[in-house]
This record gives C-alpha cells, sequence and structure tokens, in this order.
C-alpha cells in the first residue's frame, strides 16, 4: 500500500498553513487588524467633492491651525498675519485629504472611526468681546442690532469677513458678543485689534484650558509628516495617555499626493475606543 501524501494535498496543505500564519501577524495584540499596505507608497487623487460641506470646513480649519503653529516659530500667534499664506494651508489641506482618501485601514481609523481633528489651539473661528456697556458704539448693539457704530470694528469686520452673533449682557456694568470668522484665519491677530478700541475690556479667543485629541504636522524633504493623536485619562488636567498613527504625505500637487502609512504607536486604547 502506497502511504504518500500526493504532492498536490501537501502543496495545498502547505500554503493554507502560511495563510493562516500569515492572518495570525496581521493583528496586534489588541485585535486591531493592520493594513497590509503598510510601509508601500500609495498614489492618492486628491478630490474632495465628496466631503461633506462638514468635512471640508473642519479640514481648512485643521491646516489653517497647522499651518499657523508651522509658521509661528515661538512666535505669539497675535504678532502674525491676520490671512494664513495660502501656500502652507493648501498643502496642508491636500496632505489630510491625501490620507482621507487614502486605501489604508488606518486611515479608516483616523477619519472615520475616531473622527480626529486638530485641538482647538490656535482659535481660527471665533472670538468673544466684553465691553463697558457704556461705550458710545455699542448703541446699534444694545438695540439689537449686529452692527457697531465704531469704525474699527466694522472695518475689521467688513476686511475679515466678521460677524457679529450672541449680544448678551454680562454684569450690571458690561455685555459681550461672540465675533464668528466666516473662513479660518489668525484670530489671535484679528483680537488684538479689537482690545484697542475704546470701552473693550477682555478679548477671549475660547481656547479650551483642557487637552485632548489632535493632529500634528511636520514638514519633511517631500513634503508633510501627520501625526493623528487620540489622548485619554484625565485630560482635564493633561492627557496622560496617547496613542498615534502616524502618516507620511509626499509630492503633493493640485491633483494627487503620494501617502505612507509609517505606523501605529502609543498607549494601548481602551476597547471602548478602539473604534473598530
Amino acid at each position: 500500500m502506497n502511504n504518500r501524501i500526493p504532492y498536490s494535498i501537501l502543496k495545498f496543505s502547505i500554503l493554507s498553513t502560511i495563510c493562516l500564519i500569515a492572518s495570525a501577524f496581521a493583528h496586534d495584540t489588541n485585535g486591531i487588524e493592520f493594513s497590509t499596505l503598510r510601509n508601500s507608497i500609495v498614489n492618492v487623487e486628491l478630490d474632495d467633492s465628496k466631503l461633506s460641506d462638514y468635512q471640508k470646513m473642519m479640514y481648512e480649519k485643521d491646516a489653517t491651525r497647522l499651518a499657523l503653529r508651522f509658521i509661528s516659530k515661538g512666535m505669539d500667534y497675535e504678532e502674525l498675519d491676520a490671512d494664513v499664506p495660502t501656500e502652507v494651508m493648501n498643502e496642508i489641506y491636500n496632505s489630510l485629504l491625501a490620507v482621507h482618501r487614502s486605501p489604508f485601514n488606518e486611515a479608516l481609523d483616523v477619519t472615520k472611526n475616531h473622527r480626529l481633528h486638530t485641538f482647538p489651539k490656535p482659535a481660527v473661528d471665533k472670538f468673544q468681546v466684553n465691553y463697558n456697556n457704556t461705550a458710545k458704539w455699542a448703541t446699534p448693539l444694545i438695540l439689537g442690532d449686529n452692527i457697531t457704530d465704531s469704525d474699527l470694528i466694522n472695518d475689521l469686520c467688513a476686511r475679515y469677513g466678521l460677524l457679529i452673533e450672541s449680544h448678551e449682557r454680562w454684569d450690571d456694568e458690561k455685555n459681550l458678543f461672540i465675533v464668528k470668522a466666516k473662513k479660518s484665519l489668525n484670530i489671535a491677530a484679528i483680537a488684538k485689534k479689537f482690545k484697542t478700541e475704546n470701552g473693550v475690556d477682555i478679548v477671549n479667543t475660547l481656547i479650551p484650558d483642557t487637552d485632548g485629541n489632535d493632529i500634528e504636522a511636520t514638514r519633511t524633504k517631500k513634503g508633510w509628516k501627520l501625526d493623528y493623536i487620540v489622548k485619554f485619562d484625565s485630560c482635564f488636567t493633561g492627557c496622560k495617555k496617547k496613542h498615534i498613527w502616524s502618516f507620511e504625505i509626499a509630492n503633493i500637487s493640485s491633483r494627487s499626493a503620494n501617502v505612507n502609512f509609517l505606523g501605529e504607536y502609543g498607549d494601548d486604547l481602551p476597547d471602548w475606543m478602539s473604534g473598530r
């Protein structure tokens, strides 16, 4: 009797074993499936037509914040121009878009499952103005309008596309209103100019006094490295733990960019934050 295993059956058995081993190594200890495209460079078409208006607005804010952090180089934001350099902002916006459209499982984690965006610092969209309610320029506001009799404030609103909203009483001596920008700007620079108006007491850029999720951008020789960060554990006093996904975006043009997933590292995410 011939006890030899037919070659075809043996070959199938070996291939099946290899596939099982590969599948086992495709997951980390937390059960998170890693992309089969790790360390592979993929070319992505830069088309934001399928993004919702909300997504476009959020990525515009992200790009503005990241550009401001990059160009500030340690300077106070109020010392910079209110308008953010378009070239830098567009490069970062396209980098964010490239990650959003890339085929990596990890890109799905950061853009859809965790919906990560920049921590709201610096301010790019709104600020609060507290003023003395005896200021003559505030009469239209007190009467229920959304304009003032201040040439300075009116000129700033017209120049930068600002809207005055939510006029309220603060206390017996002061009122407040919120100023919102139609497009993302360096709010600190505009707030500094509001402070010079007679009767203005405080201008608050409304930055949270906590810590939280963020995106960090680093310039590289060929483009940008984006780190998407989930932060957790006592974030009201400064998050003690964080988990990071890193992507490299290169050869960025108006139409396409190359994306490479560099890795995922940091503290293990709790099960309820795993995103899958």
